[in-house]
């Protein structure tokens, strides 16, 4: 009997070379559950190389089934990991089941596709949506996942983001980047106010209702908090609002502005920027109290846009005492500090990656742009060119994606990019009006 180990590595990889090999193991749900089972999957970087899915309509009857298949599709399109069959292509009859034993993989294989994610969604009594998500290798006639969900009958948009999760996993050996929202600053009002909005651009909910100016947003660590610039006031000051109850700290209030907000990643500490002195500067504060704890930079020139490293030994920040501004790192004290950024005249917004070896951060050459460098001031490499302005870096938890805002439409937007570059993706809609944008850590369903 041929190892499903083996059969499963050569069908895909056969078929679309892909060079890195993750191992997943199978954790099925409510369905036939066989823990031990484990198939090997090969996947690259999103945007690098796509695997093309056959994905029917889901089958269950749900009348909810439009709006969950077309938020699944827009999902996994997102994601860069793969390129979806057109429906109107498959050969297999409409309503074919989805377990193993209930259709012929021969329908889809005819079709050039590696890999099969089959649905199902029913409405249960008391109001209930289920679902079930089986994902599969074609050529290796594998199943390599499968799982249920259930949820309330008006969350069709969470169950395919739930949904389009466990397929990505499958696939790639990791979660999607689904269950995330970005914090925002968003001119939708005519005043410049806070909000979150969800990973595909739904859900815009409101944080302040000043009818001020509000600006920055920054997550706490644990994704209940979000830091922002408001001038509510009169003065540019760092407030903190509670997610859960809805209180808003007025948490530093210095003469001059107090902006920039990073928080630490392990420690109740905020790093920002206040220019009590005249000039700007680095500086930390309790994130409870607003104390402050220590002045990080003080060098001729200002010093501004604080961003923690992963671990929190490392800060990165911009600064002028080279005479133009560039992006800087020190240790977590501002001791050792080195620049990193060599290329142009004007860079600013450092943003860590999640594995800590690299920083996104816009430089202007006549347009603002999107870069990406290696901490030691190697690998340089530019996401975005001649395609409006494009700022306000932010690294998707997973750190397979950069967001950022864009004027490339006309109206400015959210867009994610990869790594690379080559898969570019506007995720919000609408008017526009979204700048500053922060992603969150991964959320819980």
């Amino acid at each position: 009997m041929s190892n499903p180990m083996i059969s499963a590595r050569r069908s895909l990889s056969a078929l679309v070379g892909l060079p890195v090999l993750l191992v997943a193991l199978v954790a099925v749900g409510a369905p036939a559950q066989q823990p031990n089972e484990r198939v090997t999957v090969v996947v690259g970087a999103p945007g690098e190389h796509k695997v093309a899915l056959g994905l029917p309509k889901p089958i269950g009857g749900a009348g909810a089934a439009t709006e969950f298949y077309d938020v699944l599709r827009r999902d996994l399109e997102l994601s860069g990991f793969v390129t979806l069959l057109d429906p109107a292509a498959q050969v297999e009859p409409v309503g074919t089941g989805i377990r193993p034993g209930q259709f012929r993989f021969e329908d889809w294989a005819v079709l050039g596709t590696p890999a099969l994610a089959k649905t199902l969604l029913q409405s249960r009594d008391g109001g209930q949506l289920y679902a079930e998500v089986w994902t599969y290798d074609v050529n290796g006639r594998n199943r390599l996942g499968a799982r249920s969900f259930s949820a309330g009958g008006e969350d069709a948009r969470m169950m395919a983001h739930k949904v389009a999760s466990e397929i990505i996993l499958r696939l790639t050996g990791k979660p999607g980047p689904f269950n995330t929202r970005f914090a925002v600053a968003g001119n939708f009002t005519g005043n410049k106010e806070i909000y979150t909005v969800d990973f595909d651009g739904y859900r815009l909910t409101p944080v302040t209702r000043t009818g001020s100016i509000n600006i920055q947003p920054a997550w706490s660590p644990d994704a209940k908090k979000i830091a922002y610039t408001g001038y509510a006031a009169g003065n540019p000051d760092l407030y903190v609002a509670d997610l859960s109850g809805g209180k808003i700290t007025r948490l530093s209030a210095r003469a001059g502005i107090n902006t920039g907000a990073a928080w630490h990643p392990g420690r109740g500490v905020i790093a920002l920027t206040l220019s009590m002195g005249g000039e700007s500067d680095v500086f930390t504060i309790d994130a409870n109290t607003g104390r402050q704890l220590a002045r990080i930079t003080d060098t001729n020139g200002i010093d501004v846009s604080p961003a923690w490293s992963p671990d929190g030994s490392q800060l990165a920040f911009v600064s002028e005492r080279s005479g133009s501004p560039q992006i800087y790192v020190s240790s977590a004290d501002g001791s050792n500090a080195r620049r990193v950024t060599f290329h142009g005249n004007y860079n600013q917004d450092p943003a860590w990656h999640p594995d800590g070896d690299k920083l996104a951060f816009v430089g202007r050459e006549g347009n603002f742009d999107i870069f990406v460098v290696n901490t030691d001031g190697t690998g340089l490499t530019r996401l975005t060119q001649g395609k409006g302005d494009n700022e306000d870096p932010s690294w998707s938890p997973d750190g397979n994606y950069v967001a950022f805002s864009s004027n490339r439409t006309g109206a400015t937007h959210i867009w994610m990019s990869t790594l690379d570059g080559k898969h570019q993706a506007q995720l919000t809609r609408g008017k526009g009006g979204y700048t500053n944008p922060d992603w969150s850590p991964t959320l819980p369903w």
